[in-house]
């Protein structure tokens, strides 16, 4: 009796440590699906696509949802950055940007973002060794690829704009070659169909400009992302010098809506 009383505290002694930690493994999944009320891979996902669509202010709210959760998270932090980024917020941008390339140097959407606003300030220098530093990353997103070309082909067409004929010579015949590639990377990204339409609305004929090619160019862009402001307000003005005055009205009206602050639409409005 007394063995068997041994024997049984001994395989109780062993179980019980077993139990508990089965027990406290329950009770922390419990505690995940209580703490963490949305799937990461799914929650990402309809981020990355409110992106795309230029639904901002969705993407925020979905980028917030994440990081109550994961207030690290990589993807999350980049999208507030790129909302911010195209509400011309660069401060506040740059903050987030710096927080994530801290903790991960090499992440090329962000490194574009950022390449983007040294762009914006005319800081094409610059602008131009982040994106060469995004093109040597191995196993590059075909999406981020594209977005890369497509800026150094901005950057080109404002060098060529901004500066005299060797300027426009010089980098004005590299423009399309750029937009185009972007646009074979990645064939259902609006942002590659602006640049291209764009080049083809405001090039010269002799350097490739098109006003009908602008049109289907710009057509698909918004067609792709009807909420993309930028894309709305180029179609516009692609309209007016078509001579199609009620559609110029309708679309820079919608760019307006869409995004008051819009640089694009209040150059358009105040050259015409």
């Amino acid at each position: 009796m007394r063995k068997f009383i041994l024997v049984l505290l001994i395989l109780t002694a062993g179980i019980i440590p077993v139990w508990l930690v089965m027990n406290q493994k329950r009770a922390a999944v419990k505690k995940e699906e209580l703490v963490c009320p949305v799937n990461l891979n799914a929650s990402r996902g309809k981020l990355l696509e409110y992106l795309r669509l230029r639904k901002d202010n969705l993407a925020v709210k979905e980028a917030d949802k994440i990081l109550v959760v994961w207030p690290g998270d990589t993807c999350a932090l980049w999208a507030k950055a790129e909302v911010f980024r195209r509400a011309y917020r660069f401060e506040d941008a740059q903050k987030l940007l710096s927080q994530v390339l801290a903790g991960c140097p090499q992440h090329a959407p962000s490194l574009i973002s950022l390449a983007y606003i040294r762009y914006h300030s005319h800081k094409f220098s610059e602008a131009l060794k982040i994106l060469k530093q995004v093109l040597k990353e191995r196993g590059l997103d075909k999406e981020d690829e594209a977005m890369a070309y497509m800026l150094i082909g901005s950057i080109n067409a404002k060098k060529a704009a901004c500066g005299g004929l060797f300027a426009k010579l010089a980098y004005g015949i590299r423009i399309k070659g750029y937009f185009e590639k972007a646009k074979v990377l990645a064939p259902e990204l609006p942002e590659v169909h602006l640049g291209l339409g764009t080049f083809c609305l405001l090039a010269p004929k002799i350097a490739g400009g098109d006003v009908d090619k602008a049109i289907e160019e710009l057509e698909y862009a918004v067609n792709l992302a009807p909420d993309f402001a930028t894309a709305n307000a180029r179609l516009a003005q692609a309209y007016w010098i078509k001579g199609d005055s009620r559609k110029y009205d309708l679309y820079l009206k919608k760019a307006k809506d869409l995004d008051p602050e819009n640089e694009v639409a209040r150059e358009i409005e105040e050259s015409l």
